[in-house]
């Protein structure tokens, strides 16, 4: 074969016919090479040779074009080029010539800074240390006190704090010196003007009965708009300014804070004007009643002691709300407290050293309490007198108690309104409380003396029923209303059981006593005393476990009536027991020397143990299952009576099963001891039905 056919045929064996090469020339020949003629392939590869050819020319044309966009973006840049050097060259001149310009401004713009800053330093130390025209003017020669006099004022007190500040920090020592001085002489002529002002509106504002709130409050700003024409304009301008100046009193108080003695002098004059208005008011609510008579006079209830107390309490209540309301508005910008001990030498050593230096805490008082309590000590004498008058007429141990709820009563609403923690500074309370103390001294002396003349003639309970005496139930009674009264007063819950001690305890022991008297005195059998004993304790007990707060004296009472039921169970037993016959024997068998047979004892035969035996079974088989038990019946209450009954069958029961045990002993030496009894215990609780 020839070498070249060979070479070319194992080339194109070599050919890999999944070429992605091979793929894409193939795919390309097909758009050009469409018949496959003779022609077509003798011309294929000079018609391949020709489109390489085209495929170059196009090349070289567009980099043909890309060159000459490239010469002329070369062109553009030597250009702007040129220009940046003439602008350089140009600004290299200027900056030559404009340099010593430059410079002057530079020094000029430094010195301009330095003025700034001292004119800044400048403004703001006459901000902080001196007054302008006005504010000087506002405060010395001002015709009247207005908002521009406390803004003043207010400067005043900046300026002093910045005067001190620079004498700490060691700055400016002799100017601040005199600029204090002078800020001092300032401060002290306002605060000497804005006290004689403060002065004039209390008593032009303050004595009437009844001041309007509202023209103390700032929401006035609708009041000037308010023009009748029927009020002469010259009134009705002085009407308005007075209403403008009351609306700035609170003001003026909160302002004088930093001169405590001076606010002290006000809150004196404060109260002393009230304290004559609502004195006036007291007695004229007490002898001459409201405007037209209504609401009528409080005296002419005076021979009712409960209402006429209630009438007093209810006026000054409602007095002490109006006036807590007043005195609060009038005071709403009053901050601190004040040293109620205060005295004027105390008063110049602080205005002295600026500043308000009190010891003791509990010497200060809240400003609105210090006026209530200085202005209503003026109701604390007609009251008192009052009161005392009430109790000289004697009333009954429940009106004094009442009384004394009434005191509590309105002392806790006293203690309410001012919303006063310490209630040792709330002197209108205290004014209740003393009373109150005076009316607990009468109701106790009264409680002795009701019991003393019961006990001097004691009522001697009836045989039949046993109940209690009238007198102990009248007793028990006025207990009920107490408690029910003190149930119904303001003491929280958790105070009360505290409260109710001191005062029940021993009204409740006296009826306790006056119970054990009584039954003494009737000289009843101890069962019967026993009865008594425990229907009149059931009696008290049934009242107290009405409440919560009674624990204590029910507990005692429980005590008692279960030892008095003790001895009413052991007694009404033992009377069973001897009327049923065997209560000789059982007498017998318990003080019985253990070491001789009891059949040889006298009166433990054999033939008087059948005898009693018998006739136990009799009197138990013709009441078969309800003994007769005449003292039991007699108690009041259910509960006890059928424990009582229960409590007996069991002590019979038991008393028949240790004679029974002893009689069938080997020891005691009986004949034939089965014989004697016709029962057994447990029959026999059967037929006691236990």
């Amino acid at each position: 074969m020839n070498t070249t056919l060979s070479r070319k045929i194992q080339k194109v064996l070599e050919i890999k016919l999944d070429s992605k090469d091979l793929s894409n020339a193939l795919e390309e020949l097909s758009t050009f090479y469409t018949a496959n003629s003779i022609s077509a392939r003798r011309n294929l590869r000079s018609e391949i040779e020709k489109r390489y050819l085209d495929i170059n020319i196009e090349f070289l044309d567009q980099f043909n074009q890309l060159n000459d966009s490239i010469n002329e973006l070369i062109k553009d840049f030597e250009e702007i080029k040129t220009g940046c050097d003439d602008i350089c060259n140009h600004l290299n001149s200027t900056n030559k010539v404009s340099s010593k310009l430059l410079t002057n401004a530079n020094m000029l713009t430094e010195n301009l800074k330095d003025i700034e800053e001292k004119e800044k330093l400048l403004n703001e130390f006459y901000k902080k240390f001196k007054l302008s025209q006005q504010e000087e003017y506002s405060l010395t020669n001002s015709t009247d006190i207005d908002s521009n006099f406390y803004r003043a004022l207010d400067r005043l007190s900046e300026i002093q704090l910045e005067c001190k500040k620079n004498l700490i920090n060691n700055q400016y020592q002799k100017p601040t010196f005199e600029i204090l001085e002078q800020i001092n002489k300032h401060q002290e002529t306002a605060y000497r003007r804005l006290y004689g002002w403060t002065k004039e509106i209390i008593k032009s504002t303050l004595q009437r009965e009844n001041p309007t709130i509202e023209s103390f409050k700032d929401n006035q700003q609708n009041s000037y708009n308010d023009r009748s024409d029927n009020i002469d304009s010259r009134q009705h301008e002085e009407s308005l300014k007075q209403r403008k100046q009351s609306s700035m009193l609170p003001q003026a108080l909160g302002s004088l804070q930093t001169r405590p003695l001076l606010l002290k002098h006000c809150l004196d004059e404060i109260s002393e004007y009230r304290s004559k208005t609502i004195s006036t008011g007291f007695i004229t609510a007490l002898s001459f009643g409201g405007p037209n008579g209504m609401p009528r006079p409080i005296e002419i209830n005076a021979h009712d002691p409960q209402r006429y107390l209630g009438d007093m309490l209810a006026w000054i209540h409602q007095c002490l709300a109006s006036e807590f309301e007043l005195v609060s508005t009038i005071l709403s910008k009053v901050t601190i407290k004040i040293n109620d001990k205060i005295n004027d030498q105390q008063q110049q050593q602080q205005n002295s050293d600026q500043q308000n230096s009190i010891e003791q805490d509990e010497e200060l008082i809240d400003p609105i309490l210090k006026v209530l309590n200085d202005s209503f000590e003026c109701i604390n004498r007609p009251l008192s007198i009052r009161v005392e008058q009430i109790l000289q007429s004697k009333p009954g141990i429940i009106i004094t108690y009442r009384m004394i709820s009434l005191l509590d009563f309105y002392s806790r609403m006293a203690i309410s309104i001012l919303q006063q923690q310490i209630i040792a500074n709330n002197r209108i309370s205290n004014i209740f409380n003393l009373i109150k103390s005076n009316c607990l001294s009468v109701f106790f002396t009264q409680i002795k003396d009701h019991f003393d003349k019961l006990e001097r003639s004691p009522t001697i309970p009836s045989h039949q029923d046993l109940l209690p005496t009238n007198e102990i139930k009248d007793s028990v009674n006025k207990l009920s209303d107490l408690l029910s009264t003190f149930n119904g007063s303001l003491i929280p819950i958790d105070e009360r059981e505290k409260e109710y001690i001191p005062v029940f305890s021993s009204f409740i022991q006296k009826i306790i006593n006056l119970t054990t008297f009584s039954a003494t005195s009737s000289k009843l059998p101890l069962i019967s005393m026993a009865v008594f004993m425990i229907n009149s304790l059931s009696l008290i007990k049934g009242v107290l476990e009405n409440y919560n707060f009674t624990k204590s004296n029910l507990e005692l009472l429980s005590c008692q009536i279960e030892a008095h039921m003790d001895t009413l169970v052991e007694e009404q037993t033992s009377e069973i027991l001897q009327q049923m016959g065997i209560g000789p024997k059982l007498s017998i068998l318990q003080y019985s020397d253990n070491k001789t047979p009891l059949s040889q004892n006298i009166g433990m035969d054999r033939l008087s143990v059948v005898q009693s035996i018998r006739q136990f079974d009799n009197c138990l088989e013709q009441n078969f299952g309800s003994l007769a038990m005449p003292n039991c019946e007699k108690i009041s209450d259910t509960a006890l009576k059928v424990y009582s009954k229960k409590s007996v069958s069991n002590l019979i029961s038991v008393a028949y099963s240790s004679l029974y045990k002893s009689i069938l002993d080997p020891f005691n030496q009986y004949d034939e001891p089965n014989q004697i009894f016709q029962y057994k215990p447990d029959q026999i609780k059967t037929m006691l039905d236990i």
